[in-house]
C-alpha cells in the first residue's frame, strides 16, 4: 500500500499511498485515466482497494519510523467522497502509531477538519490544488470538485492552527491564470508548487519561459518548488 513513486511523481513525494483508484471530481485535465490505464468514462467510479485498512496496517509496520513523507495520493483524491474521507480517518491513526510522516493533497480540505488535531500534533502537511481563481473556470475544468474559495478558506484555517500547508498550482492551463493564482495565494500557504500542463498538445504552444520568469519574481523569499517539466519547457533543464 505504501510505495516509492517513480518519474514525475518522485518530485512530489518520496513515498505514497493510494487507498483507491478513480475520482468523482471529473477534472478534464486529469492524468489518472491514462497513467492507471482506466477508461475515462470509468474513472469517476472510485474503486476502493480490498481490505485497505488491514493492508495499510501491514505496510505501515514495514515503514515504521521512516523519515520520508507519505503522500495521499496520486491515483485518487483522498477526500473525494464521504467513503474516501472515512477510509482516510481510519488509516491516519495507523500512521501516527507507526511514526509515519504524512502529506494529504485534496481539493476538499474542508473534509479533513476533524483530523487537524492529529496533523498539528504530528507536524503533517495539508495541501490543495488551485489552477485558477474564477469559479466559471473551476466549473468547466473541475465540474465535480469543491469551490476554490472553500479550499482557500479551509487551508487558511488549518494554517492558523500551525499546520504546514502547501498549494499545487498544477497543471497551469493558462499562463495568465497561473500568474494570477500565484499572486493571490503566495501568502496563504507555507509552500507553493508550480507545474506545467502535460498530456495535452495544447500545452506545447504556451509560454512556459514567461511563467517561470514571473513566478520566480513573485515567489522570491517564499518556499516554493518548480516541477522539472516546467523547468525543461522553459529551457532550463533536460
Amino acid at each position: 500500500m505504501i510505495y516509492e513513486p517513480r518519474g514525475r511523481a518522485k518530485e512530489y513525494a518520496d513515498l505514497a499511498c493510494n487507498l483507491a483508484v478513480g475520482c468523482e471530481h471529473r477534472c478534464l485535465y486529469c492524468y489518472g485515466p491514462d497513467s492507471m490505464r482506466v477508461p475515462k468514462e470509468d474513472w469517476p467510479s472510485i474503486r476502493f482497494k480490498n481490505d485497505a485498512v488491514e493492508r495499510f496496517r501491514q505496510s505501515a509496520r514495514r515503514y515504521a519510523g521512516d523519515p520520508r513523507m507519505v503522500l495521499f495520493s496520486f491515483a485518487t483524491d483522498p477526500c473525494a467522497t464521504p467513503e474516501a474521507v472515512s477510509l482516510l480517518k481510519k488509516v491516519l491513526p495507523i500512521c501516527e502509531e507507526h511514526r509515519l510522516k504524512v502529506a494529504v493533497l485534496t481539493k476538499n480540505p474542508q473534509a479533513t477538519r476533524s483530523m487537524w488535531p492529529m496533523f498539528a500534533r504530528q507536524g503533517w502537511h495539508l495541501g490543495t490544488t488551485i489552477c485558477f481563481l474564477d469559479e466559471r473556470d473551476r466549473e468547466w475544468w473541475e465540474p465535480g470538485a469543491p469551490t476554490i474559495e472553500s479550499r482557500r478558506r479551509a487551508i487558511m484555517d488549518a494554517r492558523a492552527l500551525g499546520i504546514f500547508t502547501f498549494v499545487s498550482i498544477e497543471p497551469v492551463l493558462h499562463i495568465d491564470h497561473g500568474i494570477e493564482v500565484i499572486k493571490a495565494v503566495r501568502d496563504e500557504f507555507d509552500l507553493v508548487k508550480v507545474g506545467k500542463w502535460n498530456h495535452d498538445p495544447r500545452a506545447n504552444g504556451m509560454d512556459w519561459t514567461r511563467l517561470l520568469r514571473e513566478a520566480r519574481v513573485l515567489l522570491e523569499g517564499r518556499e516554493h518548488l518548480f516541477k522539472k517539466d516546467l523547468l525543461v519547457a522553459a529551457g532550463e533543464g533536460d
